[in-house]
């Protein structure tokens, strides 16, 4: 029982130490201007090499937790992550930087293998809601990240010791890996006890499904991310309400990743994923109609509380029907993820330029009609029992 808890908290743990690192280049934009003394398109490549990391060894990483097992891998992406943390401040070359970057990166694709493996173990009755609880979590990390900076700075102190404070979390976690013992990943019947089987009609159809839903919402993410902020300055608002406008968003998010956590445990996944993608797709298009900041707000907000969650969702459904390889399920979510991730800029960057920010929204509108239409299949061609 003593080793579930802590393999648990060390699975909720890593989303939230993987939510504060993958902003903290963002976050810290100006002060690593200044610190290489680089142009801005040059220094945001660390956010570039960063997802690089994640997508080009998420894969291998999944395949290393069949082999060496979660907790050891888990150790492995603490270590990159506090190397990250550490290397970027103290060895100030810019290309020194990109390296710590893509290992940064790496650690973060250990969290899309090893957690759903070990919340799998630690939360054998409640799995969908752990992982809801996890993602409400990584909200909070990107939010712990900019407002520790933001004190710092305000006490005139340097902005670099946020990456040594969040290096120290990662170290407590490396050490704690010493005292967890690994998760049996044996034989079928051995992880049946860890996760409830959910069984696809056509696999090939399911996991259609899930890549087609796990990308269209990355993308929509990534568009209500790269450009919400640039709207809002282009109708009139000011920069920090601007700021504000994704802010709502992204409090919404956190909420609903935790307002989730109850829900699961009384609505299935397959349903939550559907009328999720529908009210975040009501809520956005009521704002573009109605056309005003109040409503763009609300809409936002409104559209986190039910988007907030869905990543956790989306994982939920694949490793419930990939449970004989919770890993590798996991790790291909994240490959749609990432691909998605990169592709996003460079269609939208294009579009944008030529009919305005206001683009965006239209584009996450698309995406969240293709989610619509994926969540539904994943529904129609799934069953919570064997046929």
């Amino acid at each position: 029982m003593k080793n579930k808890r802590l393999i648990g908290f060390l699975g909720l743990a890593m989303y939230f130490l993987t939510g504060a690192t993958c902003v903290v280049v963002g976050s810290s934009l100006p002060q690593l201007i200044e610190m290489y003394g680089l142009a801005l398109e040059k220094v945001v490549l660390l956010g570039s090499a960063y997802s690089l990391g994640r997508l080009l060894t998420v894969y291998l990483t999944g395949r290393m937790v069949e082999t060496k097992g979660p907790v050891k891998v888990l150790a492995a992406g603490t270590l990159l992550t506090g190397g990250f943390l550490l290397g970027i401040p103290l060895v100030p070359n810019f290309y020194a930087g990109l390296t710590f970057a893509f290992l940064g990166g790496v650690g973060m694709g250990t969290q899309d293998a090893v957690c759903p493996v070990m919340l799998s173990a630690a939360f054998q009755k409640n799995y969908a809601s752990a992982l809801s609880g996890g993602q409400g979590l990584f909200g909070v990390g990107t939010f712990v990240t900019p407002f520790l900076i933001g004190v710092l700075l305000s006490n005139k102190l340097p902005f670099y010791w946020s990456y040594f404070t969040l290096a120290a979390f990662a170290a407590v976690m490396f050490v704690l890996t010493f005292f967890a013992k690994e998760v049996e990943q044996g034989s079928t019947e051995e992880t049946q006890e860890h996760i409830v089987p959910l069984y696809a009609k056509k696999s090939w159809l399911a996991y259609a499904g899930i890549f087609l839903v796990v990308a269209a919402f990355s993308a929509a993410s990534s568009s209500l991310g790269l450009y919400t902020t640039s709207f809002a300055m282009s109708t009139g608002v000011s920069e920090s309400n601007a700021q504000f406008m994704f802010t709502v968003y992204n409090i919404g998010c956190v909420l609903g990743g935790f307002l989730f956590v109850w829900v699961l445990r009384y609505v299935k996944s397959q349903t939550v994923l559907l009328v999720n993608c529908i009210c975040a797709f009501l809520a956005i298009f009521a704002a573009t109609v109605i056309n005003t900041t109040a409503f763009y707000f609300i809409g936002l907000f409104v559209a986190g509380l039910f988007l907030g969650v869905l990543f956790s969702v989306i994982v939920a459904i694949a490793t419930r029907i990939g449970y004989k390889r919770i890993s590798i399920a996991g790790a291909l979510v994240a490959i749609g993820s990432g691909i998605a991730d990169f592709i996003t800029p460079v269609i939208t960057g294009e579009v944008i330029s030529k009919l305005g920010n206001g683009f965006a929204f239209t584009f996450t509108l698309i995406m969240l009609g293709v989610c619509i239409v994926s969540a539904g299949l994943l529904k129609l061609c799934t069953s919570e029992t064997e046929r």
